[in-house]
Formats: structure tokens, C-alpha cells, sequence
């Protein structure tokens, strides 16, 4: 069942599945299977693309016989009843049989089920890689399968998912006596194409998707899915595998988990970061959290796989609503809370995490090798489980590890036993009483892993006397600034290699157990893997290099009113002399500052006139170098002058009240795909949801004069003419050109824009467009719209509440269309919308820092990022003097 409780209905996904295998019900299994192989669809070999016209052409046609719904196809329900349904439950469903049959080893059975799997990888390359380039769309194939639409993309999840089961297929293939080759020829064109296009080398990590149309944009953030199914499916090399999970450490929201009388330290995670807020892009889902623990067992991370999972387990089954119970849904959800507290996903998922990661249990019967590789923290002196299939019981007793396992599959298996080291030698290996031959496992990365090949045995006894304490890493900082010596020494070993998959060190040099090297790498984080020899054992260790500024400049997102407050810090061990200034190009503050070496100096005390509503540019500068930051404030209440409204009325075409009323039609891909409903708002899920925008308060606000003014006394000329069309569109939809181009004259220090348009979460974390001032002299200053920090949809307002959501930018200024109503920081106002819908809409004012003493030329307005639509609705520029009249 889909759930017990709230979900009552049969689907054969999403990995609800797994839990058979992992807990030994093999029949189980293999009855789920049999009776969805009856509801796979033979005929017609092929169909043609309808997509639905009646749910706006979110998603295809629910018709047997189109291209969806013919030859390949499983139904959601079992025994041959076959009927259309919006999933692709085909790639869970295979990755479960396949993992079934490294379960059993049953041949018999993958003969029997050998005509579904051939049909299933017709189905999938004729419907979603029909280019035949090895990357495949994503058609609702994961539990976030609401919302998450691709458009025709080349996805990593689905990509990975399809990876590993032509790679499976193949090894099937061999032993049933089919033919192999077309099933390694895929799976080799399709890590190539993952490797080559979607991995993402300087940020480590994957990347969700590459966009089919408009300017095939990368979408580098990806949620936590992309991850691990990459790791469950066997994409990433060790490196890439480490690197993988670091990018989850560091760019996935964590959310502690506290309570009274529980020690701190317990953490769990948000699927994404992705905004605004849709059911299941941006959740803390069970079932995504034991998935991501499990993958970071898969790397190798222990410590980290165990802490999540123990995380989630304390926040389910202890402070969840339901004591004891496995929920979909945490009370951590801000959006949701406990609103679904069944699910058969998070039970094979948490089962899965358990057998698979925390005891390390992989059979692989059709290669007859059984390997187990424990995942205990490494403060754990025992451990025991007992499943049908086998049991496990540890004990630790100083520098002495016992493991009895006892294995009951029904096909025999050789045992390989790979364990992390509990030292720096071995004195001597054991099994059943007799010293064997180990092997060191070279690729193993933050620990040294030995592998005991202990052959076929009904009953193992494996005992392991480590000596010595493996020793850290000297030398390491905290912080470095580009251009710094990396001086690291690993007492007691001799370094064999360096990895520097980020390509961050020069002048590299390795002397014994010494390792030195010159940074240069910009502003951010980054991974070094070195190969340590430590006597009996050779290992990759990690270095978390965090790059800094020399300076840096820091502020919150919420400004007091009138005033500046920010940090500027100095990260190197020298005083720094130099001079701080405020808005040069306006009525500059200026300040000689001495930073003395690693310290905090916090300036609060900037002048009310030398700041401005919007953007204010701070710099420092010292020994001809200069760093910059931005802090936008919108509580300011000190007079703007010198402004000067420019006339963009002759390039307005259309009316704001519009955007959710076209049709964007084209252009779209010519395949199956789930993508952005026609009205250009909603999803597949939801495909006629619409906003009615309705710009009456904004009309009547502008009064006579046509003109409105918000209290930090910034004005804007807007048309109240019913009539008349306010905003000047852009879109990659052919409704409007790409980019426009309005003609500018004379000099300004300051641009503002009142701007509305539409975004959603697919177009999450990633620049949707650009409002670029360009001068006479070709150079050019640019405001890059940034879904969430600088551009928000027309329709609502960004939730922010710290964890799962955070807009990582100051809140702007947003004026409500239907009453004419203006909110912001000024006043508090904005936090009554936190995350809500807003009653005929809102645009947005925005602002540009510009440089004063130069021509300029023009503006050009421009949409980047495909299903959005860019609008500027009025231009005010802050002059200098002799330009006012311009």
C-alpha cells in the first residue's frame, strides 16, 4: 500500500518496495513484483505525444495508447488492471527487482522477468531520452514528484536511476544468456554524459538538471535527492561520492532536533532550498532524510550516516506526534508540520538505512559474494542484529573487535568483509580460529578500511587485534586567504598522493609527512584528498579548505532605521591599514580604519545622511586592494534628492493584470515531459491554479498625476489609465522578446526600478533575468534578478523562517497591486505576508548602485531562466547635478 492510514490505495512505488528484501520477505517481494509484471503494458509498441490540453499541457494525456501509456508502461495497480496514472513508477520498481536479485540470486525468476525489463528500457529511452544523448528526463519518478517538473531536461536523478539498472541488466543478461551489449553500451554513455554534463567539478557536486530549451541553463543547486540516488546508483567515484555528501553538509539547511534532556548535536534536513514554498520541493520528509543517511554510509561517512539517521529516529518515533510511528512528514516541516504521519516510503527507507548502512549488510548472490561493511560510529563497543537472512553480533573489548555472523540466505555466498580500522596496525586476523590474509582498501577515504576475503562458511567468527592511534592531521587552520601557504604534516605517515579534484594548489609539494602548498582559489569551500601510508595501512585524507577574503564585510539582512550596521573582519595575521567607505558615488563616509590581525571591528556609527533607501556600497580598501559589499536597507526615512522619474511609457506592452491570463504556448518540447502550466503559473499537480492580479489600488494610487510615492520618498510615474498598458515584459516564452532595450541620457549615482513578474521553484537559487545599465563608454553595471534574494513572484511573498527557508537577502519594498498598499522593513508591514499569497498581487521595488561620473546609455531588460516572465514597470534615477534636466 501507498500508506496505511491516509494514503490507502495500491501504487508499486515509491520504495515502499525495498523494505521486503532488507527484512528477508523474499516471497513478499517476489509477489509484489509477479503481480505488477501483469499490469505492464504490451501493446502498443509506441504512441504518439498527446499532451493534456484540459489540464493546461502540465503533464501528458491519461489515455492508453499514447506515448506514456503504451508498451513498457506499469500500472499503479497489480493483477492486470490496467489504467493510466501520472507516475513514472517504472525506474523504482526495476531498481527494487534488481536489488531483489542480488537478494536471492534467483535466475529462474529474472528469466521469467526478463520480457518486463526489456519492455521497461524501450519504454524509458523511447519516452524520456529520446535524443538518444544518455541523459534522461524525470516524469514524476521520485517521492518529490509534486511540483517537480522538468520541461524535457536532462535530469541526475532519473539519469542515475537508469545508469544503474542497464548496468545491473547487463550482468543479468550474461547469466541468463541474453545478450549483454546494448545494456553496457547505455550504461556506459550514460555515466559518460552524467560525468560530463551534470557533474559540476569546481562546486563538487551534481547538478539538478540542464534545461532542453532557451539558453540550456545548469541548475547547479540541487536538493538532496539528486545526491544520494546518484550514490544509490553507483555514479560517483569515491571522490565525487565524499565531495557529493560535503555539498549536502554545507548547502542543504540543517534543522536541529532539541528537546529536553537531549544532548546537542542532532540535526535533520530539509529536502532543498529551493522557493516559493510547493508541496514536496522543499520538505523534512522521513524518507529523504534515511535516504541521504544511507548515502552518506555509501561514502564511507559513518560518523555522519549514523548521527542523521539516529536524528531522524529521535524526531519520528520520540517527539513525533505519534510515538513509536515512522511518519512522511516531520513536525520540522514548517510548511506542513505532521500532516501525513503514514507512508510505506519512510519505512523501507528507515528499514533500508538500518540493514543496508548502519550494518552494513550487501549481498550480492548472482556474483555468490556477500559483503558486509559495518557503519558503526566508532565509539560503539557492540552491536547486534538478527534478521532471517543472517545476523550479525559485535563486540569491542579495548583494541580487540569480535564479529560472529551467522548467514541464512538461500543461495550460499563468499564472505567479504570490509571493516573501518580501530588503529594503525593489525596484529592478526582471525576467522573461525585461523589467521587469514587481509588487504588493504586503498580508496577508502577518512579512515582506513581493510577488506577479509573469508570465503564460504556456515558460521564466522572474525576476530581483529588492532594496535596504535591513528593520529591528525597538524597544521591545519581553520581559514585561509588565497595566495596562503598550505602547510600540512600527518605525523607518523609518508604521503603517497594529493587529489585536488578543484585544482586550488600550487607550487605543490610533498616532502615524507610533510605537504605544502600555495592557495588560489576565490571565496568559498573546497576539498584536497591526500593518500597518507601509515604502516600497515594507506588512506585518502580530507582537507575542508575554507577560503576567505583577506577582509570581508558582513551585515544582517534587517537593518535598524537610519543606520548602517555591519562587521568588517579582518582574516589575516597582519594589521591592516586602510579606509573604509560608504557610498562613494552618493555622499560618501569615509573613515581610515587600523584592523589589527584576526579580529572583528563592527562599525555602527554611519551618519543617517550618508545612507540611502536600497543599496549602499561599502568598501575598504588598503595596499591597493579593495573589497566590496552591498547592504540594502529599506528602513530609511532621510530624503532622496535630486530624483528624477525617466518616461518608459512608449516601451510598455501590456497590462500587468495580463501575465496569468496568456497563453504561453510555445516554445515547449515536442516530447512527454511534465512542465509549467500554459497560464504560466501553477504546476502539473496543480495546472489550473491561477492568481487573478489586479492592479486597481496601484491605478488609483497614481491619481492625476500618474505618479506613486513610497515613504522612503522614492516616486515612480505609472499610467492610472485603465486603459493604458503599465509594464514592459521579457520572457524566454514567445509571448514577449527576450530582451528589451530603453534609450538613457546624462549621469546618476542611483537607479530604481518597480519591476513584477513570475518565478517559480523550478527557477530556484538561480539568476531569472538582468536589468544591465550600459554606459557610452561599453561598460556596464548590473542588477542580477535572483530568484529568491532579488526576485520575487508577483503573486505571494517569500517565507522565511530561518531553517528551511531563508531568503539570504534583505526583504525589498513591495507595493499591493489591488489596494495600492506599500510594505516593507520601513514599517514592519512586510512580516505579515511572511510566505502567504497577496490578494491581487505585488510588484517589487528594486534598486542599482551606479557609477556617477559616467554616460550613460541605455537600460536593457532581459529574462535568462526559461517559464518566467521579467517586467519593469517604472525607472527613477538618482541624478548628480547638472543631469537632473536630463
Amino acid at each position: 500500500m501507498h500508506g496505511s492510514i491516509g494514503w490507502r490505495m495500491r501504487l508499486n512505488g515509491w520504495r515502499g518496495p525495498y523494505v521486503a528484501d532488507v527484512l528477508s520477505w523474499h516471497d513478499r517481494a517476489k509477489t509484489h513484483f509477479k503481480a505488477y509484471s501483469l499490469s505492464q503494458v504490451t501493446t502498443p509498441l509506441s504512441g504518439p505525444v498527446v499532451m493534456d490540453t484540459a489540464l493546461h499541457l502540465a503533464r501528458s494525456l491519461e489515455k492508453m495508447g499514447t506515448s506514456i501509456f503504451s508498451s513498457g508502461y506499469i500500472s499503479r495497480n497489480p493483477n492486470g488492471d490496467f489504467r493510466p496514472h501520472h507516475y513514472d513508477m517504472n525506474l523504482v520498481y526495476i531498481d527494487a527487482l534488481f536489488r531483489h536479485f542480488k537478494w536471492t540470486g534467483d535466475l529462474i525468476f529474472a528469466k521469467e522477468m526478463w520480457p518486463v525489463i526489456t519492455r521497461h528500457f524501450a519504454w524509458e529511452k523511447r519516452n524520456f531520452d529520446s535524443d538518444d544523448d544518455g541523459l534522461y528526463d524525470a516524469y514524476a519518478a521520485i517521492w518529490a514528484s509534486d511540483a517537480l517538473q522538468y520541461s524535457g531536461g536532462s535530469v541526475t536523478h532519473t539519469s542515475a536511476y537508469n545508469y544503474k539498472a542497464n548496468k545491473e541488466a547487463a550482468i543479468i543478461a550474461k547469466l541468463i544468456g541474453e545478450d549483454a551489449t546494448p545494456f553496457e553500451k547505455e550504461a556506459a554513455k550514460i555515466l559518460k554524459a552524467i560525468n560530463t554534463i551534470l557533474w559540476m567539478p569546481e562546486k563538487g557536486s551534481y547538478a539538478e538538471f540542464k534545461d532542453l530549451l532557451g539558453n540550456k541553463l545548469l541548475h547547479p543547486n540541487a536538493a538532496v535527492w539528486t545526491l544520494y540516488h546518484t550514490l544509490d546508483s553507483d555514479v560517483p567515484n569515491p571522490f565525487q561520492a565524499y565531495q557529493s555528501m560535503k555539498y549536502i553538509d554545507e548547502n542543504i539547511p540543517h534543522i536541529p532536533v532539541k528537546a529536553k534532556g537531549l544532548e546537542d548535536g542532532y540535526y535533520t534536513i530539509s529536502t532543498s532550498k529551493w522557493m516559493p514554498y510547493d508541496w514536496s520541493l522543499n520538505n523534512v520528509a522521513t524518507a529523504e532524510v534515511m535516504h541521504t543517511a544511507l548515502a552518506n554510509w555509501q561514502a564511507g561517512r559513518n560518523e555522519k550516516g549514523f548521527n542523521l539517521f539516529k536524528s531522524e529516529l529521535l524526531s519520528t518515533m520520540y517527539l513525533g506526534g505519534s510515538p513509536g510511528n515512522i511518519g512522511q512528514i516531520s513536525f520540522y516541516d514548517a510548511a506542513r508540520g505532521e500532516a501525513y504521519r503514514d507512508f510505506a516510503d519512510p519505512v523501507a527507507m528507515t528499514a533500508r538505512s538500518l540493514v543496508e548502512g548502519l550494518f552494513g549488510i550487501l549481498p550480492n548472490a548472482l556474483k555468490a559474494e556477500l559483503i558486509i561493511k559495518p557503519g558503526f560510529p566508532s565509539a560503539w563497543n557492540n552491536a547486534s542484529i538478527s534478521l532471517p537472512d543472517i545476523s550479525i553480533d559485535f563486540k569491542r573489548k579495548g583494541k580487540e573487535d569480535f564479529y560472529t555472523i551467522i548467514p541464512a540466505f538461500a543461495k550460499k555466498m563468499q564472505l567479504k568483509f570490509l571493516v573501518k580500522a580501530n588503529g594503525t596496525k593489525i596484529q592478526s586476523v582471525t576467522v573461525n580460529g585461523k589467521n587469514i590474509v587481509w588487504k588493504n582498501v586503498e580508496d577508502a577515504i577518512e579512515t582506513p578500511v581493510i577488506e577479509i576475503n573469508a570465503g564460504l562458511q556456515n558460521k564466522y567468527v572474525i576476530k581483529i587485534i588492532w594496535l596504535g592511534d591513528k593520529s591528525s592531521a597538524v597544521g591545519m587552520k581553520d581559514k585561509y586567504i588565497d595566495g596562503n601557504k598550505l602547510d600540512i604534516q600527518f605525523p607518523g605517515s609518508a604521503i603517497q598522493n594529493v587529489s585536488d579534484p578543484q585544482n586550488i594548489l600550487q607550487q605543490l609539494e610533498k616532502n615524507n609527512n610533510r605537504l605544502t602548498a600555495i592557495i588560489n582559489a576565490a571565496k568559498g569551500s573546497y576539498l584536497v584528498f591526500v593518500q597518507v601510508k601509515q604502516n600497515d595501512f594507506i588512506w585518502w585524507e580530507p582537507l575542508n579548505l575554507n577560503i576567505k577574503e583577506p577582509v570581508e564585510i558582513t551585515a544582517s539582512f534587517k537593518q535598524s532605521k537610519n543606520d548602517l550596521q555591519f562587521n568588517v573582519i579582518n582574516n589575516t595575521g597582519s594589521t591592516i591599514k586602510g579606509s573604509l567607505v560608504v557610498n562613494a558615488d552618493g555622499n560618501p563616509f569615509v573613515k581610515p580604519l587600523d584592523l589589527q590581525p584576526n579580529t572583528i571591528y563592527t562599525q555602527i556609527n554611519i551618519g543617517a545622511n550618508h545612507i540611502i533607501p536600497g543599496t549602499n556600497r561599502i568598501s575598504f580598501s588598503w595596499d591597493g586592494k579593495t573589497v566590496q559589499q552591498e547592504i540594502v536597507s529599506w528602513n530609511v526615512n532621510q530624503p532622496v534628492k535630486n530624483l528624477q522619474i525617466v518616461d518608459i511609457n512608449k516601451s510598455f506592452n501590456d497590462k500587468v493584470t495580463n501575465i496569468f491570463k496568456n497563453q504561453y504556448l510555445s516554445p515547449r518540447p515536442k516530447i512527454a515531459t511534465l512542465q509549467l502550466p500554459v497560464q504560466g503559473i501553477g504546476d502539473w499537480t496543480h495546472p489550473l491554479k491561477t492568481a487573478d492580479i489586479n492592479d486597481k489600488g496601484l491605478r488609483k494610487s497614481a491619481g492625476e498625476k500618474n505618479l506613486i510615492t513610497i515613504p522612503q520618498g522614492i516616486s515612480f510615474s505609472t499610467p492610472s489609465d485603465t486603459l493604458q498598458s503599465n509594464i514592459l515584459f521579457t520572457s524566454q516564452w514567445d509571448n514577449y522578446p527576450k530582451e528589451v532595450i530603453v534609450p538613457l541620457t546624462g549621469k546618476a549615482s542611483h537607479a530604481y526600478f518597480l519591476m513584477a513578474g513570475s518565478t517559480n521553484p523550478m527557477q530556484s537559487r538561480i539568476v531569472n533575468g538582468a536589468v544591465i545599465i550600459s554606459y557610452t563608454d561599453n561598460t556596464a553595471d548590473t542588477l542580477l534578478l535572483k530568484n529568491p534574494e532579488t526576485w520575487w513572484p508577483i503573486e505571494q511573498d517569500y517565507m522565511d523562517d530561518g531553517f528551511a527557508f531563508t531568503i539570504d537577502a534583505a526583504r525589498p519594498v513591495r507595493v499591493h497591486l489591488k489596494t495600492g498598499k506599500i510594505v516593507s522593513d520601513y514599517d514592519n508591514s512586510i512580516e505579515a505576508y511572511n510566505g502567504k499569497m497577496i490578494d491581487g498581487g505585488a510588484a517589487t521595488i528594486l534598486d542599482l548602485p551606479l557609477n556617477k561620473n559616467k554616460e550613460l546609455k541605455n537600460l536593457v531588460l532581459k529574462t535568462i531562466a526559461n517559464d518566467v516572465v521579467i517586467g519593469l514597470m517604472g525607472v527613477t534615477l538618482l541624478r548628480t547635478g547638472s543631469d537632473l534636466s536630463k
